[in-house]
């Protein structure tokens, strides 16, 4: 017999107590009435177009709609992958601590973020007519780890000890050109190896190829029974943490300010939603999986003339793991549309789980880079998209 998830809940709660825990419930008090409802979370499962693993519940058709096409061309597929990716597995075991990672540390500063408002300049125009500046890029706060291929321990200025991130990144090929950068974040009681499934072993190797990296945080145990702060509070410790990493991407290895991504499943596709908003000074695109936002969060623009895109994927009424991730979904998407950034709904139908949609959301973000101005997609998604994503 398996324990009873709510005593799960509560043992994870109880072990991440302490002062930062008192202020996160000081600031959200619906963590204990979360607490004591919530269930054990399950593993995100990929499914093969969009049917699910679990429920049985069959997706829409993964034929696309006719619509106009994409306006950019991504590199052809390369032969090998940095890692291997088993599909319709579950992506939440821990990666191994002997894959060759190297870790390096380094020791917080006094200073406080800022940002570099001398990155690139956005040539195209905003759908408000209005030109907008570049975007506004953060510098480091502390002295920089060395930003390589595997795991690296980084302290920004401000958080109360050092964070892991594990990094993909092929150094040889950033010395020829400033690449994308995708952030990844995984939900919970997964790891940061469930990028693999998330962006996908041939995405990954994509983006390196261009030059770019993947940079996917492990969760802070503190932050309670969600993986991320943002998700039930207002701390900002795992956006101080990504401002700091993709901070010191740029300054020693240079990053394309105008490719910043992040996407996410479960848990951390809510933090996912909520980054592209509280972060929209340099994001350029967002597509969180099974995520949105929850309790009627309205959080603040941080930039509201940038208007970023969003590709939101739930998994119809059965993805309903503690919230309901289709209204959470639907929710974020409405909140988008007030400040008219543009947008678009894939239900999936497979519940909660991660849709086999990988090679559109890396279309979907090579053709939204940072200013884009009116999305290609408007008059209508690309035809090899999958039919269950409709504008």
């Amino acid at each position: 017999m398996t324990a009873d998830p709510r005593s799960r809940c509560h043992d994870g709660l109880r072990l991440s107590g302490g002062s930062r825990v008192s202020r996160v419930l000081a600031r959200s008090p619906l963590l204990l009435l979360l607490t004591v409802a919530c269930g054990e979370l399950e593993e995100p499962i990929l499914t093969e177009s969009g049917d699910d693993t679990s429920s049985g519940t069959d997706s829409g058709s993964t034929t696309g709609s006719s619509g106009a096409g994409s306006t950019g061309e991504s590199p052809d597929p390369p032969t090998s992958s940095p890692d291997p990716v088993t599909t319709g597995t579950s992506v939440t075991g821990e990666p191994d601590p002997t894959d060759g990672a190297v870790t390096t540390t380094t020791t917080s500063g006094d200073t406080t973020s800022t940002t570099d408002p001398s990155t690139t300049d956005a040539s195209t125009t905003s759908t408000t007519g209005v030109d907008p500046v570049g975007p506004e890029l953060p510098v480091p706060t502390a002295a920089c780890p060395d930003i390589v291929d595997g795991d690296v321990s980084i302290h920004p200025a401000g958080l109360d000890g050092p964070r892991d991130v594990r990094i993909w990144v092929d150094l040889d090929a950033a010395e020829q050109a400033d690449g994308p950068v995708v952030f990844y974040w995984h939900g919970t009681g997964g790891s940061p190896q469930e990028a693999l499934t998330g962006i996908g072993d041939l995405g990954i190797q994509e983006i390196l190829d261009l030059g770019g990296l993947v940079i996917a945080p492990t969760h802070d145990p503190m932050a309670g029974i969600f993986p991320w702060w943002l998700v039930l509070s207002e701390t900002d410790d795992d956006l101080l943490l990504a401002d700091e990493v993709l901070a010191c991407a740029k300054e020693q290895i240079g990053v394309d300010p105008s490719r910043i991504y992040t996407l996410g499943f479960s848990a951390g596709g809510l933090h996912t939603s909520q980054m592209s908003i509280r972060r929209s000074n340099y994001i350029a695109a967002a597509a969180p999986y099974s995520g949105g936002l929850i309790f009627g969060a309205t959080p603040p623009f941080q930039d509201p003339d940038n208007k970023f895109a969003a590709m939101i994927f739930h998994g119809g009424p059965g993805d309903f793991v503690v919230v309901g991730f289709d209204q959470a979904s639907k929710d974020y998407a409405a909140y988008l549309d007030l400040n008219d950034d543009f947008n678009f709904l894939c239900d999936h139908g497979g519940g909660h789980t991660i849709p086999d949609a990988q090679d559109s959301v890396m279309q979907f973000f090579f053709d939204h880079p940072y200013g884009v101005g009116a999305s290609p997609y408007a008059q209508g998604l690309p035809g090899d998209f999958p039919g269950y994503c409709d504008l």
